[in-house]
C-alpha cells in the first residue's frame, strides 16, 4: 500500500486541541477583527476558531461549539482556498483533532455543515473525502478511527446535490467498514489449513481465537507476526488451550503460500482463503495483517487491534474469570 505523509504524525490529539483553546483565547482578546482586516494573501493559513461565548467553560460543550463553528469563516466559494489542498489539509487535521473532546452525536452534524459545504464544489469535495480517508481510515494515520470514518461515510451518503456517481465509493466502502464490528458475530469463511483439512471460522475450536489475515510476501507482516510471535503470554494462553491462534492467507498465490506455510509457527493454525474474503470483500483488509480477537462463539472483541492490545484484553479476561 502506497505510503502517505501524515501532518502531526507524532501529534497528542490532547495537546493540540490545548493549542486550538489556547489560540481561542488569543481570538477573544482582539485578534479575530485584526485577521479579518488583513488583505488575503496575509491571511493565516489556519482559519480562526469561533469566538465562545462568556459563561461557556464546560470542556464537552466547548468542544461542541468548536466542531459546530469550525468553518464559519471558511467561504467554499473561494476556489483559491477551497481547492489549496495544503491549506483544506491544515484546517481538516485541526478540525478532527477536536472530535475526541465531544460528544460522538455531536459530530455528525459538524460533519453535515462542512460537507453541505464542500458540496457544491467537485474539486473541493474530491479534497475533503480524500482527507478523511488519508486520516480516519488508512493504515499509518496517527488519528485514525473506524468510527468516525463510518459517521462521515453516512453523513456522506446522505448529502444532496452530489452526483450519484460520486457516492458509488463512498457508499462500498460505509457498507464494507459496517462489516465484522466489535459485538457482531464475524463473517464465517471457508480455509484449507496446511495439512490439507477443510474447516470454516465458526467450526474452528478455542475459548478465544486470535483471527491474523496475512501476506507471506509482506515485509511488514513478518514483523508483526514476529511481536505476536514472541509474546510469552500469548505462547502459554496457547499452551493451555485457551487460545487458538489461526492465520489465513488471502491473497490467492497457492504456489507461495506452500512455500511458506511450514515457515510459520507450529503452534497456529495456518490456512489459505477458500470462499474469496478479499474479492467478495467478506472482511476489510486496508493493509496486511489485520487481526481480529473473538470469543467462543465468534463474536468480535476486537477488530484490528496491535498486539499489546490483544495482550491487554485478554489479560483482563483472565482476571474476569
Amino acid at each position: 500500500m502506497e505510503r502517505k505523509m501524515f501532518l502531526y504524525k507524532s501529534w497528542n490529539w490532547g495537546v493540540l486541541f490545548e493549542i486550538l483553546v489556547f489560540m481561542l483565547c488569543c481570538m477573544n482578546s482582539g485578534n479575530v477583527a485584526a485577521q479579518e482586516e488583513m488583505p488575503q494573501e496575509m491571511v493565516p493559513y489556519e482559519l480562526p476558531l469561533p469566538e465562545m461565548p462568556e459563561g461557556m467553560t464546560e470542556p464537552k460543550e466547548r468542544a461542541a461549539y468548536i466542531l459546530q463553528h469550525f468553518w464559519d469563516k471558511m467561504d467554499f466559494a473561494d476556489k483559491q482556498r477551497s481547492h489549496d489542498e495544503k491549506f483544506m489539509e491544515v484546517n481538516f487535521v485541526n478540525y478532527l483533532s477536536v472530535f475526541p473532546h465531544a460528544e460522538e452525536q455531536e459530530l455528525a452534524p459538524s460533519i453535515r455543515i462542512l460537507l453541505e459545504g464542500v458540496a457544491v464544489d467537485s474539486v473541493a469535495l474530491s479534497i475533503i473525502t480524500d482527507l478523511a480517508e488519508k486520516y480516519l481510515y488508512e493504515p499509518g494515520s496517527p488519528m485514525r478511527s473506524e468510527d468516525y470514518y463510518i459517521i462521515f461515510l453516512e453523513e456522506l451518503v446522505n448529502t444532496p446535490n452530489i452526483p450519484k456517481v460520486s457516492l458509488i465509493r463512498p457508499a462500498k466502502q460505509l457498507e464494507t467498514a459496517r462489516k465484522n464490528r466489535p459485538g457482531n458475530v464475524a463473517s464465517d469463511f471457508s480455509y484449507t489449513t496446511r495439512e490439507g483439512e477443510r474447516h470454516t471460522l465458526h467450526s474452528t475450536e478455542g475459548d478465544m481465537l486470535l483471527l491474523i489475515f496475512y501476506d507471506p510476501a509482506c515485509p511488514h507482516c513478518e514483523d508483526i507476526l514476529d511481536e505476536v510471535n514472541g509474546s510469552y503470554f500469548l505462547k502459554d494462553l496457547i499452551t493451555n488451550n485457551t487460545l487458538t491462534v489461526l492465520a489465513v492467507y488471502t491473497e490467492g498465490d497457492r504456489a507461495l503460500w506452500d512455500e511458506t506455510k511450514n515457515g510459520m509457527p507450529q503452534t497456529w493454525t495456518v490456512g489459505i482463503d477458500e470462499s474469496g474474503i478479499v474479492e467478495n470483500c467478506i472482511y476489510d483488509l486496508p493493509a496486511m495483517p489485520v487481526m481480529y480477537l473473538l470469543d467462543n462463539d465468534k463474536k468480535v472483541l476486537l477488530k484490528d487491534p496491535t498486539k499489546n492490545e490483544v495482550e491487554m484484553y485478554l489479560s483482563n479476561w483472565m482476571l474476569r474469570e
